[in-house]
């Protein structure tokens, strides 16, 4: 081989040393978010399970005037930059989450659901985030974001 050709090689090789390990880490890059699919409406006064009870209260602050909280599904996934993790919806859609960044302990995520904008979150240590994910016989569905505790 010339000398142009292992200096090419050479170069190649530097690169994928150097860049070799941030590519690995950015796709390992990965946060657990528990994911909470509560059904809030006008219909009756039911607070099912009875832990919802703090969003009721949270919500009524906010002038939310929601009557009853049913939890439709409680689960952990994890979230990753590369690729959206889907959530099913009950109303037939899905929610999709991806990390856009983790910062001083705070992890930054997409949160896109049909039919409506996509919006960014900052979840971290300041409890739970609450996201409108969309309509469901006669209430709304609301989105619980929650870094899982350790």
């Amino acid at each position: 081989m010339t000398k142009p050709t292992w200096a090419v090689l050479a170069l190649l090789f530097a690169v994928g040393l150097v860049m070799g390990p941030a590519v690995a880490s950015a796709q390992e890059q990965k946060v657990k978010v528990q994911v909470e699919v509560v059904l809030a409406s006008n219909k009756g006064t039911a607070v099912d399970p009875p832990e919802l009870s703090k969003m009721k209260e949270a919500f009524q602050k906010q002038n939310f005037s929601f009557t009853s909280f049913k939890r439709m599904s409680l689960d952990t996934v994890e979230v990753g930059a590369q690729k959206p993790t889907e959530v099913k919806l009950p109303n037939g859609t899905n929610a999709s989450l991806q990390l856009l960044g983790m910062k001083d302990g705070s992890a930054t995520l997409r949160v896109i659901i049909p039919n409506q904008s996509s919006v960014e979150v900052e979840l971290g240590r300041q409890g739970a985030v609450y996201q409108k994910a969309g309509k469901h016989v006669g209430g709304e569905l609301i989105l619980v974001l929650v870094p899982p505790s350790k």
